[in-house]
């Protein structure tokens, strides 16, 4: 079976999403990771490059999971954040997240599981910008599957995940997906390449237009002793309408108990 490995958790800018596989009961995993995003460019409502206030954003995330049991995992990640623009510099806590993954079904090289978490607010944020989310609670629900199998004589898989996320206040509500591919092309690396896409369930009140980023991210990590790995790749935004085109990178280590 090529499962184990896959459960790893999903680094994306700004969050942290596990994949569909959950934990053996008991089992346990850390990741702490620093995420760095420029935007220089946005796009408009037509999807083209516009110039914007510059802006960046770094922050420093921290995730756990827990098997409760061999088809129940809880998570919970947190963050602080510092945003910088031309005119203000700011560092505050990002949104906490507390979840819980349940294996609904499996097979010898699949899994679909289901999703559920309450996003709490952490700093005021900006709600002129799509990526930078809201100052009100956030609750999402997915559908996640992942399927492993082997290419070349090489583990590979692939975690598929639907959702929606429904947000307090004016924000609107958001539609998600993400794909993951990855596999090891040798046994102490793992290759992975992420595309998340998100859109708003319409526009919202106040300042929040109608909107859709796309984002993908590459990242590569290495097996150290004693369950630790290391993590480092690129993120940047494809597409989008109504949001920035962010530009970045992500560094991050795990611990797997």
């Amino acid at each position: 079976m090529l499962l184990g490995w896959t459960a790893a958790a999903m680094l994306v800018a700004g969050s942290a999403q596990a994949a569909a596989w959950t934990q053996p009961r008991g089992g346990r995993e850390v990741i702490v990771s620093l995420h760095r995003q420029d935007s220089t460019h946005g796009f408009d409502l037509d999807g083209e490059a516009v110039d914007i206030v510059d802006y960046r954003k770094t922050e420093l995330q921290g995730f756990a999971e827990y098997g409760l049991s061999d088809r129940l995992t809880v998570r919970a990640q947190g963050s602080v954040r510092r945003l910088h623009t031309r005119n203000a510099r700011e560092t505050e806590p990002g949104h906490f997240e507390l979840a819980a993954r349940y294996r609904i079904a499996s097979g010898e090289t699949w899994v679909l599981s289901s999703e559920s978490a309450v996003r709490l607010p952490g700093g005021d944020g900006d709600p002129g910008s799509a990526q930078r989310g809201s100052s009100d609670a956030e609750y999402d629900s997915r559908f996640l599957l992942g399927k492993s199998a082997t290419l070349a004589g090489k583990a590979m898989f692939l975690d598929l995940q639907a959702g929606v996320r429904r947000r307090d206040g004016e924000a609107p509500d958001e539609r998600r997906l993400e794909v993951t591919v990855g596999g090891r092309p040798a046994r102490r690396v793992m290759l992975m390449a992420q595309v998340f896409d998100v859109a708003s369930v319409g526009a919202g009140q106040g300042p929040f237009e109608a909107y859709r980023y796309r984002n993908v991210q590459l990242t590569a990590v290495y097996d150290l002793p004693a369950g630790w790995s290391v993590q480092a790749g690129a993120v940047g935004t494809a597409s989008g309408r109504n949001a920035l085109r962010e530009r970045g990178g992500v560094v991050a280590v795990w611990r797997r108990f």
